[in-house]
């Protein structure tokens, strides 16, 4: 078994307004190790978050067997003790990638709403049934126009991946040009912040052109009812008004379904205004 663990941590803001990054800690081993834990809003030498602390580094503490992998979506200077001011995604896993890349999305200019910069990790794991691609990412909020051309980025690195992997370049082993497969199999998590009705979700499971699997929330592939658990707004009511809702998903290509083995949501903690997920896979 694999298991997988998705959480937007705020930088380790808690709805009791304390930053707590070992209460994040604490909260993600309530159920064991996961094999993967797949982080969002994770901040470095930010005067406003955490004192400015290194978050990844704190992090890396108590993970100490696990690899980490931090995307940047911004890197600005004027950070604490003349660092850079970083916000990203942050990827720490027990099994050693093959292959990782960094993908800026789109932000199209929408000059009516305040935005940031998004970015998405894809880390290529190796299992004893066959490597997949494990896909991080946090989408905008405030704009639509953004988030849509972001949902279509990621679609559009889905598809290019399959294609490479049918269709292979030259391979020039030990040099750059060394070709690293891209498997068709695919997990993509995190705060998409798009909700169930809305384009953006409907986007991203739209079908592909043939030959492309398609991509399914495995919320509704182990809970066809229909009866979901909230990611957030369950504590959080100043920032979430509308009350408990669905923005953090796990979605999985058509040929990874049947290894889906189970999804669940810890609505129990406060450790964040999000709530972590647990996807557990047979590899």
């Amino acid at each position: 078994m694999l298991t997988i663990v998705s959480w937007n941590i705020q930088y380790g803001k808690g709805v009791d307004g304390h930053i707590d990054l070992s209460r994040i800690a604490r909260e993600i081993l309530i159920d064991g190790f996961p094999d993967l834990i797949c982080l969002q809003e994770v901040s470095r030498n930010y005067p406003a978050t955490d004192n400015g602390s290194d978050q990844v580094a704190e992090l890396q503490k108590f993970f100490p067997e696990y690899e980490s992998f931090f995307g940047a979506a911004h890197d600005r200077s004027g950070g604490v003790n003349g660092g850079r001011r970083q916000f990203g995604n942050l990827v720490l896993t027990r099994h050693s990638p093959i292959q990782v890349l960094h993908h800026l999305l789109p932000s199209p200019a929408d000059p009516k709403v305040k935005f940031m910069s998004r970015q998405t990790t894809e880390l290529v794991i190796p299992t004893s049934s066959g490597a997949f691609r494990m896909m991080n990412t946090h989408l905008e909020f405030f704009s639509e126009k953004q988030q849509l051309s972001q949902v279509q980025r990621i679609r559009e690195l889905h598809e290019e991946a399959c294609i490479q992997y049918n269709e292979p370049g030259l391979d020039l082993p030990n040099t750059p040009f060394e070709r690293v497969d891209r498997p068709e199999k695919m997990v993509i998590c995190g705060d998409f912040n798009f909700t169930l009705d809305s384009v953006s979700y409907q986007r991203m499971t739209a079908p592909f052109p043939d030959k492309i699997p398609d991509l399914f929330d495995a919320w509704n592939v182990v809970n066809p009812d229909g009866n979901r658990s909230p990611t957030c707004g369950v504590f959080d009511h100043k920032q979430w008004k509308n009350g408990p809702h669905c923005r953090d998903y796990f979605f999985l290509s058509e040929n990874f379904l049947q290894q889906i083995q189970n999804v669940s949501v810890n609505t129990d903690t406060n450790a964040s205004d999000h709530q972590p997920i647990r996807l557990t896979l047979k590899v």
